[in-house]
């Protein structure tokens, strides 16, 4: 045996030592030493820090166990068919749009958490719009959300990003409002704009999600499972093959494209005199009745009016006051006939004062656990894009660096209303794993909804509430802050 040999040996003994321990506590592996030389790596699309409607941002993503309106699709799959405290209509249509430029306090984004920040994101738009249709039990809903930003690394090569992410969703409610299931699609697209190339992919998978709200309670439980989406490859104008190898723009073309498949578990708590889980009233269910009162009440008038009629023995009597009951009897028809008329639109009004007369106060906790899934050979989405500058450095690999294992990111939220009827509040904060093995970051979260002003628009719509909204995220080396407009509840 040679003293290299003996050294290598005992060099493997620590070494194996070390990797036994990593196996047994569940740590990473680092990546093998390899740069991108081959198509033979795919794109990992987890996105760690939160892009999503501004209320769902403020509670730092915990909105899987509310799971209410449109904002709600991005966070459980059963949101379309939940009925919103102020939803009083059978066929209730509602849209919803916002627009948000994030804005960067400070020049030290590193927005993938790789450690590095070597490419410069601008000119960044999140765009959401979604629209859903409910009808008695059921629900329908669509949902999209477009990322567009350039990215500029440090020799000005600029390229042009744009991420889309849709949810097809139906949901119904079951044991009155006790469970809610959902089920649709979730579908992406992704479009590169670099130097001499115009790449696009899109693919689609399953999705499945409940919400247990018990009537009444101050707690709801929810829980949404999406498969994952294989895009495929990047395929469009300007791909070329050198070597066997596909490339475009100078890029080295990944095999596939994936967003990884997501478990996502909420809890969300109420305290204070305002419900959380207010009963639905049905539109249906309440003119059925009221035409059933009115029937019974007619009923009843007009047995009391035969045996009145069959106590009396005079025939011209009898005749006298048969006639009397008969223009008694049109009178109260006529009667009947108009509350039956104005009875859905005054229903309507006592269920939606019914709303507004709960009281405002109250204090929403919401907690979840996000669970992403891992990416065989994966590479981030910016590593993919920085490629050249990584070569350049020092050669080390960054394939299989993104996603090689599972990711948790547990989540927790704060909702109030300090100043009621005018000004409502989010606080939060979400761990934000890191897909590169190490240690990942805390971020913290803040939003905050205005009451501006009421108005019909001139007479042209109902009296709506409108309100000025913000939202913000930190963490190390990363800040957005977000603006729009939304309608006050």
């Amino acid at each position: 045996m040679t003293e290299t040999t003996a050294a290598l040996r005992a060099a493997r003994r620590p070494a194996a030592a070390l990797a036994a321990l990593a196996l047994v506590l569940g740590l990473p592996e680092a990546a093998p030493a390899q740069p991108l030389r081959d198509n033979a790596y795919t794109i990992d699309l987890f996105q760690g820090p939160i892009l999503a409607p501004l209320r769902v941002t403020g509670i730092a993503g915990a909105y899987a166990g509310y799971a209410e309106g449109i904002a709600g699709m991005v966070a459980n799959a059963a949101a379309p068919a939940v009925r919103e405290p102020f939803s009083v209509k059978w066929l209730e249509a509602d849209v919803a749009a916002s627009i948000s430029i994030p804005i960067e306090l400070f020049e030290n984004n590193d927005f993938d958490n790789s450690g590095d920040i070597d490419l410069d994101y601008s000119n960044f738009v999140y765009l959401t719009l979604g629209g859903q249709l409910q009808a008695g039990d059921f629900g329908v809903g669509v949902n999209a959300e477009l990322q567009r930003y350039s990215l500029r690394d440090e020799d000005g090569v600029e390229t042009t990003v744009v991420t889309g992410k849709y949810h097809f969703l139906g949901g119904a409610r079951l044991l009155g409002d006790a469970l809610v299931l959902g089920a649709g699609a979730r579908a992406v697209t992704l479009g590169l704009g670099a130097d001499q190339a115009n790449l696009t992919i899109a693919g689609i998978s399953p999705e499945l999600g409940l919400l247990i709200r018990p009537d009444w309670a101050s707690y709801r439980l929810g829980a949404t499972f999406r498969f994952p989406v294989n895009g495929g490859r990047l395929l469009g104008e300007g791909a070329v093959v050198d070597g066997q190898v596909r490339r475009a723009g100078g890029l080295i073309l990944p095999n596939e494209v994936v967003l990884p498949w997501e478990l996502e578990i909420g809890l969300a708590v109420q305290v204070g005199p305002r419900p959380l889980n207010p009963a639905w009233i049905n539109p249906r269910d309440q003119e059925r009745e009221l035409r059933e009162a009115i029937a019974r009440r007619r009923a009843a008038r007009e047995a009391q009016r035969e045996r009145e009629l069959g106590e009396i023995a005079d025939p011209e009597e009898r005749a006298r006051r048969a006639r009397i009951f008969a223009l008694e009897s049109a009178r109260e028809r006529a009667a009947d006939e108009r509350e039956l008329a104005a009875g859905p639109d005054v229903l309507q009004e006592e269920r939606r004062a019914r709303y507004w007369n709960w009281p405002r106060e109250h204090l929403l906790i919401t907690a979840e656990l996000l669970v992403t899934g891992p990416v065989s050979r994966g590479v981030s989405l910016e590593h993919f894009l920085a490629q050249h500058q990584q070569e350049r450095e020092d050669g080390d690999s960054v394939v299989g660096s993104s996603g090689a294992h599972v990711s948790f990111s547990p989540r927790f939220g704060i909702e109030t209303e300090p100043i009621p009827g005018r000004v409502h509040t989010r606080f939060g904060s979400y761990y934000e794993p890191n897909r590169y093995g190490r240690v990942g970051r805390q971020h913290f979260t803040f939003g905050a909804d205005l009451r501006v002003l009421s108005t019909t628009l001139w007479g042209l719509l109902p009296e709506v509430a409108y309100t000025l909204q913000a939202s913000m995220d930190f963490a190390p080396r990363y800040d957005s802050v977000s603006a729009g407009i939304g309608v006050w509840h």
